[in-house]
């Protein structure tokens, strides 16, 4: 079992230092300056007493790209699902308007057939 550091300190002290979200502060300083290089960016939060290498900063960056991409490849299937949704239901509705008509025109088709067209109609015009 791994021992404690005898070096701990209490939480309410004065003397322990605060803990800082170095990736967090990254990210906070990569949305105010968009255009930031890696250096810059290390340089900056350096003057703010954030210790990063330019290298966390650069993994920090392709980390959000990635999840920024993730985000929006998933907002355009659920649009493009919401969309096939309701092509299928307008098919849906040209068949039983097709059914009716061949009824209407005097060809052979089933009442059930056209019974079930008709309510389909009925639910989808509402």
């Amino acid at each position: 079992m791994a021992k404690k550091s005898s070096s701990s300190k209490v939480a309410g002290s004065a003397a322990a230092p605060l803990k800082v979200n170095k990736s967090a502060a990254i990210r906070d300083y990569l949305m105010a300056h968009k255009g930031a290089m890696p250096k810059e960016t290390t340089a900056a939060l350096k003057e703010k007493g954030i210790d990063v290498s330019p290298q966390m900063v650069s993994m920090v960056k392709a980390k959000w790209k990635v999840k920024k991409a993730r985000r929006r490849a998933t907002q355009a299937v659920a649009a493009h699902d919401a969309t096939a949704g309701a092509q299928t239901n307008r098919a849906a509705g040209l068949d039983a308007a097709l059914s009716l008509y061949k009824a209407a025109q005097g060809m052979q088709t089933s009442k059930n057939k056209i019974r079930e067209a008709f309510l389909l109609l009925v639910e989808i015009l509402g």
